[in-house]
């Protein structure tokens, strides 16, 4: 009884149980007599859900005890040991195997007398080396390349008999012999882009290899190959750390080395990030064009300390903004200077001047000028202008904007 006074049901005791067991076993020996050991009535017997778990437990996931496991390993030792090996048929059957190999040819067996194997290495060494010729002789001519049809697409593909390399596009040696066979039909107006690209290095970009790109198509697109566009490495790709002597070729880290190694036409191109330019700024003497992002100069930003001097007689700056780094002590330096008859053609671009005093740009002299369009000029400091033009100067601008400067 507990505390409320009802009665509580009593486990069953170990009696009860084994009863119970008793009756099941008694009823499972009566229907076993019954219908007799077939495999199929019993699995007929079973529920779907039986059923199942009896195959899931036999063939995919079997319970075998410790004593299976060791019992069937001891038998299958035994087996093995039983087993005699016949030493003396095996090497029968194999002389036998040998035998019908060298009569159908597959197998070629050979008993040299030592005297002869330096005649025969020299053979082998002989035979080895032409058989290397002939594959480089094809790899140079691209007889090892041959057009197949693809059995799926039932398309042209080219198949290297040599490799087993298969390509859709022709190959480049291929291509290269084309070139070099049109070539020698039409001469210099066909010369190939691979021989004229080594050969323009040799000429200034301007005004000689400007002049070349005059004489056809093919000589143009090896004039402006992109090998000759001078890259400068932005601060956030950690141009600061970077060791100048391991920079691959036109590859600088600051626009200053960049503009030092230049030439009259030579392109500079600037990616997206920071550039610093520290005192005195940068002098140009030489034609030369500074590339940027034209769809948004924001992401080309030229941190600049000193001055720009621009005193070449010709020049093109694009997509880039300069402005003061938050730091300058500058005071009273124009940002741009377009002097003795300089040139410089600009196109959205911004100068932003804030933090020095004076005018942001200053064309002045006979003969400085510059075309202009979408240029942003602001930020010059008190007693300065945005834009100041002096002795002969002449600048013509369109779609810019002269604002917040001071008076």
């Amino acid at each position: 009884f507990n505390d409320q006074g009802n009665n509580t049901e009593q486990p069953a005791d170990d009696s009860t149980i084994d009863d119970n067991d008793s009756k099941i076993e008694q009823e499972f020996a009566a229907w076993h007599n019954k219908v007799g050991f077939n495999i199929s009535t019993i699995s007929d017997s079973l529920s779907p859900s039986e059923r199942y778990g009896l195959q899931f437990r036999e063939d995919i996931d079997p319970f075998h005890s410790q004593y299976f496991v060791t019992d069937e390993q001891r038998q299958l030792n035994n087996t093995a040991a039983e087993e005699d090996w016949d030493l003396d048929e095996i090497e029968q059957a194999k002389a036998v195997e040998e035998a019908r190999a060298i009569e159908d040819g597959d197998l070629l067996a050979t008993q040299p007398h030592p005297v002869d194997l330096p005649q025969q290495r020299i053979l082998f060494l002989r035979e080895k080396a032409m058989l290397r010729s002939q594959k480089k002789r094809r790899k140079l001519t691209g007889e090892n390349w041959s057009v197949r049809t693809d059995s799926v697409h039932n398309l042209p593909y080219w198949f290297n008999s040599d490799t087993g390399e298969a390509v859709w596009d022709k190959p480049a040696i291929l291509a290269e012999l084309e070139a070099e066979e049109k070539a020698r039909r039409f001469m210099w107006s066909s010369l190939p882009s691979k021989c004229l690209i080594h050969v323009m290095p040799y000429l200034i970009p301007y005004p000689e290899r400007m002049s070349c790109a005059a004489v056809c198509r093919q000589w143009r697109v090896a004039a402006t190959d992109i090998s000759f566009v001078k890259h400068v490495w932005p601060v956030e790709m950690g141009a600061l750390a970077m060791d100048r002597s391991k920079l691959a070729t036109n590859h600088f880290c600051c626009i200053a080395d960049a503009v030092a190694s230049a030439v009259p036409g030579d392109t500079i191109e600037l990616g997206d990030g920071h550039y610093w330019v520290n005192e005195p700024g940068l002098t140009i003497t030489v034609p030369l064009r500074i590339i940027g992002d034209e769809n948004d100069p924001s992401h080309v930003v030229i941190e600049l300390s000193g001055s720009i001097e621009w005193m070449s007689g010709g020049g093109w700056m694009e997509g880039v903004t300069v402005r003061r780094p938050r730091l300058s002590l500058e005071q009273g330096r124009e940002m741009l200077r377009v002097l003795n008859g300089g040139r410089v053609d600009m196109a959205h671009c911004v100068y932003n001047n804030e933090g020095s005093e004076g005018a942001v740009i200053v064309v002045e002299g006979k003969g400085s000028r510059g075309e202009w369009n979408d240029l942003v000029i602001s930020g010059s400091g008190e007693g300065g202008c945005g834009l100041l033009i002096a002795n002969g100067g002449f600048v013509n601008m369109s779609n810019s904007r002269v604002s917040n400067n001071a008076d």
